[in-house]
């Protein structure tokens, strides 16, 4: 296995840390928005379907300083959780 030096880059990025993936995914999450605005009939609960999903979405996918993101941290908090024993006390 070799390393990759830390100035080359392994994905396409369209802005400093956000791919074509996330990209999409917020796109997606844009179109989920549209779809649950045509269900309400109120102006202001349409602005607040149609902008949360993609800032959400947005915000999980923020890379973070040591280039993670939001969701992969939840992914293995709930992962530890999950596989995570417990033991009694005697």
């Amino acid at each position: 296995m070799y390393l990759i030096p830390k100035n080359i880059k392994t994905k396409r990025e369209i802005f400093k840390g956000f791919g074509i993936f996330e990209c999409i995914a917020v796109a997606i999450a844009l179109g989920i928005g549209y779809l649950l605005t045509l269900f309400v009939p109120s102006y202001k609960l349409k602005v607040i379907f149609f902008c949360v999903p993609p800032l959400l979405t947005f915000l999980l996918l923020l890379p973070l300083p040591n280039g993670s993101t939001a969701l992969t941290i939840f992914r293995k908090f709930l992962r530890f959780k999950k596989n995570q024993r417990c033991y009694k006390v005697k």
